[in-house]
């Protein structure tokens, strides 16, 4: 009995002795895997950590440029319509400057009306006055020439051009006077009016030497009739 009883410790105390290595080493590797894993976790955790600041420090800079971005969009808005508000305002100006002087010069104008229109009625009075007297010199010559019975051979010729010429001198004439009492300043081309009656004017003065050129003409073929009779 006490055999068997001393076996059973010996037995048991061989089974302590190498549970003890079993245990530490289960408890070593227990406390190994523990530090790994809060090694891992704390890696996690810093990316993690990293992860949100990019992501926060990306987000500012959007932020920021976008703000930059409607900060220059307004100010360039801003620069655009002060600019269209400038424009506008000289537009104005120049507007008014000009409404300003076609006021001034409308009231030289009319101030000056009475004077121009009768100053063109007087040209168109003038131009008939030359041909009156162009006219009663070809007719005492024609006459002259008729009481000498003479005969010049280019006297029909020298007498027609007279008569054409006349007439062109006349329809100058009666041009420009028609013309000389429509001049108003509040017209709608005053200017094109005053211009229009120049170039009448030109006509008449051209048509007005060519008919005395004409009536020349004529006076010098008959005295040289007269000259030739005188020799003989």
């Amino acid at each position: 009995m006490r055999i068997t009883l001393l076996a059973f410790y010996v037995s048991l105390l061989f089974l302590l002795s190498a549970a003890v290595p079993v245990i530490a080493e289960n408890e070593n590797g227990s406390s190994g895997s523990s530090s790994s894993s809060a090694s891992e976790t704390q890696k996690e955790t810093a990316k993690k950590e990293a992860e949100a600041k990019r992501e926060a420090a990306k987000k500012d800079f959007e932020a920021k440029r976008e703000a930059a971005k409607k900060d220059y969009e307004a100010k360039r808005e801003a620069a655009k319509q002060e600019a269209e508000g400038k424009r506008e305002a000289a537009k104005n100006k120049l507007e008014e400057q000009k409404k300003k002087l076609k006021d001034d010069k409308l009231k030289i104008c009319q101030e000056r009306e009475d004077k121009i229109n009768d100053s063109m009625a007087r040209i168109g009075e003038r131009g008939q006055n030359k041909i009156d007297l162009f006219s009663a010199i070809a007719d005492r010559t024609k006459s002259f020439y008729v009481s000498k019975s003479k005969v010049l051979a280019n006297y029909d010729a020298l007498v027609a051009a007279v008569e054409a010429k006349k007439a062109a001198a006349q329809t100058a004439v009666d041009t420009v006077i028609s013309t000389s009492v429509t001049f108003d300043c509040e017209a709608d081309d005053p200017k094109g009016t005053a211009s229009e009656f120049k170039t009448n004017v030109k006509a008449m003065h051209d048509a007005l030497k060519q008919y005395r050129t004409a009536v020349k003409n004529l006076i010098v073929g008959v005295k040289s009739v007269q000259s030739t009779e005188g020799s003989q």
